[in-house]
This record gives C-alpha cells, sequence and structure tokens, in this order.
C-alpha cells in the first residue's frame, strides 16, 4: 500500500536533500581551502624560520646559532648540515642525527618542499625548507626547517568538526522554519477546507468562502472557488426548478390518460368511446413530445448533444418544413436563397419547425420566413404579424417552461420548451438566436449559423 506524505513532509522531503547537499558541498570546499591555507602558512612559517637561520648564521656561527635562537622543540625541528661531508653539524633538540632532506642549493638559495614523515618523529608529514647560509668564516652550511603539518591537520579537524555541527544546526534550524512557514502557508487551505465541508454540509445551498487577505495563489483560489460555488448554486436552483416544472408538466398529461382509461373501462356506446381513446393518444402524443424535448435539453445541459455533421442544402430543409405547415393550414410567405451549412440536418430542421409553430401560435393572420446570407453566416428569420416580445423579455423566452402570455394554457400554448431547445440546437451549431422587432413592426426570430466553407 503506497502511504502518501503531507505537503509539509514532501516539502521537507524535497528541500532537506538539497540543502544537505548544498551543506556538503559548501563543507567541501571550506575544507579544501582552509587545508590548503593552513598549508601555505606552513610553508611560510618554514622558509622565515630558514631565512632567519640563513641571517643569524652569518652573526654568531654555527655554536651559537641554535642557542641564540628561539626554537620550540617538538614544534620546528631545525638542521645545520655542512654540505660537503653530508654530516648534521647542529640540531635543535628531537632532530635526527641524519640530514632530513639532501639537496644542493646555490649560494643565497632558500627552498621548500615536503616529506611524507621525518625518522624518529611522530607519524605524520612534515614541511622543509632548506636554505644556503654563510658563517662568519665564510663557510656554507645547508640550514634546514621543518615543520610538522599535523599542528594544521588538528586544526582543520575541529574547522569541520564545528562546521559540520553548523550544518546539522542549520538543517534543523531550516526543518523548523519550513515547517512553521509552511504551516503558516497552510492555515488560510485548511480554513477553506473546513469551511468546503460546512458548505457541503447543507447541501451547497449557501455560505461562501473567505478570502485571504492579499493577492496571492491562496487569494486568486478562493476568489475562483466562489465563483464556481455561485454557479452551482445557480445550477442547482435551475435544475430544482427545471425539475419541478417537468414533473408539473409531466403530471397533467399523466392524470388525463388516467382518467380517459377509467372511462375507457366503463360501459359507454362505440362513439364515445372512440373519441375518448383519440383524446388518449393525443395526451400519449404529447407526453411523447414532452419526454423527447426534455432528453434533447438534458443531453445539452451534460454538453452530450450529438450532432451528425454534415454539409446539407439549408434551403431545402427550409422549404420542407415550411411545405409541411403549409399543408397543415398555416399561411406562410416564404423566400429562400441557396445557402449551405454544416450541421445536423434533423436538429436544424427541428429549430425551424420549433419556431414555425410558436410564430403559427402567436400569428393574427400570416406568417413570413426568409433565408439569406451575410458575410460569413447564414441568416433565417421567422415573423408573425402579431405583436413584437417586450424588450425586457427578449431573453427570457428562450428559457425552459417560459409561457409570456399567461392566459394560453398548456393544450393551446405547448410546453414552453421549443424556443428552449432552439437556443440549445443553435448554440452547438456555434450559432445565435435573438428575438427581435421586424421593420413593419411584426414580432421576429432570428437565427445565425456560419456557412459551410466549401461555400466561400
Amino acid at each position: 500500500m503506497r502511504v502518501r506524505l503531507g505537503l509539509r513532509s514532501r516539502i521537507l522531503a524535497l528541500t532537506l536533500p538539497i540543502v544537505v547537499l548544498v551543506s556538503g558541498a559548501l563543507a567541501g570546499i571550506v575544507y579544501f581551502s582552509l587545508g590548503q591555507v593552513l598549508e601555505a602558512s606552513s610553508r611560510d612559517v618554514a622558509r622565515s624560520e630558514a631565512v632567519e637561520l640563513q641571517a643569524d648564521l652569518s652573526v654568531h656561527g654555527v655554536a651559537d646559532l641554535l642557542g641564540r635562537h628561539a626554537v620550540v622543540d617538538g614544534n620546528r625541528l631545525v638542521q645545520v648540515v655542512d654540505p660537503a661531508s653530508g654530516l648534521v653539524v647542529s640540531s635543535s633538540g628531537g632532530a635526527p642525527d641524519q640530514p632530513m632532506v639532501t639537496t644542493r642549493l646555490v649560494p643565497g638559495q632558500v627552498s621548500v618542499g615536503k616529506l611524507d614523515a621525518v625518522a624518529g618523529q611522530p607519524e605524520g608529514a612534515y614541511v622543509v625548507a632548506a636554505a644556503d647560509a654563510v658563517s662568519e668564516d665564510d663557510r656554507h652550511y645547508t640550514v634546514l626547517v621543518a615543520v610538522p603539518t599535523r599542528v594544521e591537520s588538528t586544526a582543520l579537524g575541529q574547522a569541520t568538526e564545528f562546521a559540520l555541527i553548523g550544518a546539522v544546526g542549520l538543517i534543523a534550524l531550516l526543518a523548523s522554519v519550513t515547517t512553521f512557514a509552511v504551516g503558516q502557508a497552510l492555515r488560510p487551505v485548511e480554513r477553506m477546507r473546513d469551511q468546503v465541508e460546512a458548505i457541503a454540509a447543507t447541501g451547497g445551498s449557501r455560505g461562501t468562502l473567505s478570502v485571504p487577505a492579499g493577492r496571492d495563489e491562496l487569494t486568486r483560489l478562493a476568489e475562483t472557488m466562489n465563483h464556481l460555488l455561485v454557479r452551482m448554486k445557480r445550477a442547482d436552483a435551475s435544475r430544482r426548478a427545471f425539475v419541478a416544472d417537468a414533473g408539473h408538466e409531466l403530471r397533467s398529461p399523466l392524470a388525463t390518460i388516467r382518467v380517459l382509461l377509467d372511462r375507457l373501462a366503463e360501459e359507454r356506446p362505440a362513439a364515445e368511446r372512440r373519441q375518448v381513446s383519440d383524446r388518449a393518444s393525443a395526451e400519449v402524443d404529447r407526453l411523447s413530445v414532452l419526454v423527447d424535448d426534455l432528453l434533447t435539453l438534458a443531453s445539452a445541459d451534460e454538453h452530450a448533444m450529438v450532432l451528425n455533421r454534415t454539409e446539407i442544402d439549408l434551403d431545402d430543409v427550409v422549404l420542407g418544413e415550411t411545405g409541411v405547415q403549409r399543408a397543415r393550414g398555416m399561411p406562410i410567405h416564404v423566400s429562400v436563397e441557396p445557402v449551405r451549412v454544416e450541421g445536423d440536418q434533423q436538429r436544424l430542421g427541428r429549430v425551424i419547425r420549433n419556431l414555425l409553430e410558436n410564430a403559427g401560435r402567436h400569428m393574427e393572420s400570416t406568417v413570413r420566413v426568409a433565408l439569406t446570407h451575410e458575410d460569413a453566416d447564414a441568416v433565417l428569420t421567422v415573423d408573425n404579424d402579431g405583436p413584437p416580445i417586450d424588450p425586457e423579455d427578449r431573453e427570457r423566452v428562450f428559457g425552459r417552461f417560459v409561457r409570456l402570455d399567461d392566459s394560453r394554457t398548456r393544450g393551446t400554448g405547448g410546453t414552453g420548451l421549443g424556443l428552449a431547445i432552439v437556443s440549445e440546437v443553435v448554440a452547438a451549431h456555434d450559432g445565435r438566436v435573438e428575438a427581435t422587432e421586424s421593420p413593419d413592426g411584426w414580432c421576429r426570430f432570428s437565427v445565425r449559423v456560419p456557412r459551410s466553407s466549401a461555400e466561400d
């Protein structure tokens, strides 16, 4: 089972290895640099001692040289070597009897080298400075000064220990500061989570998140979530109203069908039974249309409206739908231009049919249909000579179960879903529909959809 760490732990798990690596790199740089500095210091000490003894030898001679020169036994090893015989003629306490190094120097030369060990001395490297010195009787001697590096190694080790202790302390301090800072940064998140849980407990019907001060990411997150909550509340309210209206609309034909079925179960004359049967069939048809409308809108709500897009002649679709309505007795004047669009022929036919049925319910004497094209759009207008829709209702008329004329009944005024379906289908075709007024004052519905690119 995979264990998922909390945000604090993940931040620490990501930052601490980086800090450890950086601290280790810095410690290595400090260790190397300090070692170089200490070795350079040892070389400087050995050289300066050799130069000083070189000067003293010309004044005091070999016999008095080491007595007059302060040499720290155990910390400096000094030898005066006769280069001609290779013998040590004078040495400090602890220095070996044999020369520590054998070297040939030109007059006045001072050279510095390094030895891995000196006979008779504790293990450890030494820095050795060799200087050519001239005594008061003009004889040349080689002065050797050895400085042990173990003293510098001890200092380097102590410095390294202090650096490691400091690094561990720095890591611990960083972990504490990171934990505290992350906790402070996440406190608004925890508060928002508690508020979301409280809102969820109420079903999301009320409440919003408190927005943290400032303009950082958490502020924008809270604002975005509040916008989402508002949209969810509106969607929930719309869904509740839709379900209530749908239930009310479905209940009416179902109740009528039940009453008619009860009447059919009674002993009645054949003519009356046929009349009741016809009314029941009409109610079933109305119920079927209502259910189909509800399913269409439900698919639109879920962004699942399937469009069978093909290249179609929109003028043929308009002529076909207006021909059906004319055959049913609707007085229609039609004017079309050849226009091709890419869309779903059945869905667009449903748009035209719904607009014609709506116009037929509101006309006084006639309906007028026109199809033309403007720039890249196909434009369909459906006019009726009834009164135009009030400007304040021209957006609302495309809502679901909206009936602007309260005097109309469900039996004569439709389900109140026709224009809502028109709006959804047109939007799915990347178009738009609007309720307007024609230049001569008729009620007009105008639909715009993009023309087919193959037509250009």
